[in-house]
């Protein structure tokens, strides 16, 4: 069902909003930030050239998260809004078609991807979601795009 693959991520540029959530807060703290960093872009007149995007850190209790858009590059930051670069570098990558309390299943079938194509995902990291269809999508079409970073290749 869920076909891990690898890319580049090139370091690309956010514009987000930074706070904790645990887990059960974290849909509805996006929304709130999608919707302060869209605002903000359009007040600057900076475009928004690509999808939503939420960051993870994950902690014992909460998770660190950004989530905003990608832009083409650097803007003057304010009203809570700030710049955020992807880290460069190889990522496993997977896309879940289905409601976003379902991604951990997704998560497990990359973890395990990766690991039975002899990869290691890096643990400690940062890992990201894309958001490629709006919340007035239904479940059963809403396409979420997982980017985890993985070890280099030994040898």
């Amino acid at each position: 069902m869920y076909e891990v693959t690898y890319a580049h991520e090139p370091g690309r540029q956010l514009a987000v909003v930074s706070y904790e959530a645990r887990p059960e807060d974290i849909g509805r703290k996006a929304g709130e930030a999608f919707g302060t960093v869209a605002a903000y872009l359009a007040r600057i007149g900076v475009a928004v050239t690509g999808p939503a995007v939420s960051c993870y850190t994950m902690g014992p209790e909460v998770f660190q998260v950004a989530s905003g858009f990608v832009v083409d590059g650097p803007f003057e930051p304010g009203e809570g809004v700030e710049p955020y670069r992807l880290p460069e570098g190889e990522v496993a990558t997977t896309t879940h078609l289905g409601a976003y309390d379902q991604l951990g299943k997704a998560y497990g079938a990359l973890r395990d991807g990766v690991v039975a194509q002899g990869r290691r995902l890096v643990e400690k990291g940062l890992m990201w979601e894309e958001y490629w269809s709006g919340p007035e999508a239904p479940p059963e079409e809403t396409r979420t795009v997982i980017f985890w970073p993985v070890e280099p290749r030994e040898g």
